[in-house]
């Protein structure tokens, strides 16, 4: 079958979905793998066809200096908006003859533009918190605590402000394709029975979601392990060190975060990793406690750390988890405040430590709370037992092949 997998984010959007797109191939199809154009180098190194859409999302990610603010807000919805544009402008060529296109993420017009050429369509999401749900507020809301009452207002609000912008462009261009206008285009772009490619150990679909999603599990994309004699030699010099690195956060402000990162990783006397890239803005003098490392696959080194520190994103949420160790999130934007807050109640790690608050106080605090508490430490590692990715995309791909046999 002829498949195109669509989605618009950053590397945590893309990941998965290569991974998907590995899985179908393997079992014969014929995938295409649309994506941010910056990508499109690491698809070669795969081995993998891929087609550039919209605008650099890293390019754009780094520019925002504080992702909690109303400029960065209007922003973000320029951003949208103009990735709808082209979207609507390219993907219906692209995915024109095919059997199925699976959106993700940000890919608002797919769904639309499916139903207009009588092609099958189904959404992947990688978080519970996609789902409006009186259970959790809306991806934009830092505080995950609120009362279900309100919890339900914030979606309601977020409709109304769909409503009046990004709807009414993708209504525009439905007109032009000559379909009926959508009244709520969140629940037509998730649609029904979408895929819950995320792990229930972390979160559960709430009982009130209604687009009733089929929760299959996080898809990992497995790379091969790395020569990397410096990395190595590090590891057994010592203890398992403490890794933290923060994803999507802009590279400058995570190298103001590195003299505190390595302050409080020496209050425990615990060596420290942290991503190559945090250095480029400060300096560091030389420290045998301190490794910078390079482009490394997370699901070989989580295993071998002690605690990690990281910013909440969906797939290094899942490959922490995955690898048994306890976590320290320092949420910054969207998702990650959610994931945060479900790693602590989960029992899996420490009260989230948001990026507007952290500080030597803060951040010493939680690792003490993971390091004096055995029974986070336990936990995280049956958890990480209990998990069975294999399964978990052999299911996905499952539900994929069966909806592209079906007539739409």
């Amino acid at each position: 079958m002829k498949i195109v997998l669509a989605t618009s984010g950053s590397r945590g959007d893309v990941q998965p979905m290569f991974a998907l797109a590995l899985g179908l191939r393997k079992k014969g199809h014929e995938v295409l793998l649309v994506g941010p154009p910056e990508r499109i180098q690491w698809a070669k190194e795969l081995g993998f066809p891929y087609q550039g859409l919209g605008c650099d999302v890293t390019e754009f990610l780094n520019s925002i200096d504080n992702p909690i603010s109303i400029s960065s807000a209007v922003k973000f919805v320029n951003y949208v908006r103009n990735e709808i544009h082209t979207q609507f402008e390219m993907l219906p060529d692209i995915i024109k003859g095919v059997d199925l296109a699976v959106g993700s993420s940000l890919m608002f017009s797919l769904s639309s533009i499916t139903e207009a050429l009588h092609i099958q369509y189904r959404y992947v999401a990688f978080t519970p918190q996609l789902f409006p749900s009186s259970f959790h507020p809306f991806p934009a809301i830092k505080t995950q605590t609120l009362p279900g009452w309100c919890n339900r207002l914030t979606w309601q609000l977020a409709a109304l402000g769909d409503r009046l912008n990004t709807e009414r462009l993708v209504n525009q261009y439905r007109n032009q394709l000559k379909i009926a206008p959508l009244s709520n285009l969140w629940r037509h772009v998730l649609g029904q029975n979408p895929i819950a490619a995320c792990d229930f150990q972390i979160a559960e679909i709430p009982p009130d979601v209604i687009q009733r999603p089929i929760h299959t599990g996080y898809m990992h994309l497995h790379m091969p392990k790395p020569d990397y004699p410096e990395l190595e030699d590090f590891l057994i010099s010592g203890s398992p060190p403490i890794y933290a690195g923060f994803g999507s956060m802009p590279p400058r402000d995570q190298a103001r975060h590195v003299p505190l990162l390595v302050n409080a990783a020496r209050q425990f006397e615990k060596r420290i990793i942290i991503p190559e890239f945090s250095t480029k803005s400060i300096d560091i003098p030389y420290s045998k406690d301190v490794f910078f490392i390079r482009n490394y696959p997370h699901e070989h080194l989580f295993p071998r750390m002690a605690v990690i520190i990281h910013h909440g994103g969906a797939g290094t949420t899942a490959t922490a988890t995955r690898s048994g160790r306890p976590q320290v999130i320092v949420p910054h934007i969207l998702d990650q405040y959610y994931h945060g807050h479900k790693i602590f109640t989960s029992g899996l790690g420490a009260k989230p430590v948001w990026r507007s608050r952290i500080s030597p106080k803060t951040l010493t605090k939680a690792l003490n709370f993971c390091f004096s508490n055995p029974d986070i430490q336990m936990r995280a590692k049956a958890v990480a037992r209990s998990i069975q990715t294999d399964q978990s995309m052999e299911k996905t791909i499952q539900i994929i092949e069966q909806t592209a046999s079906e007539q739409v």
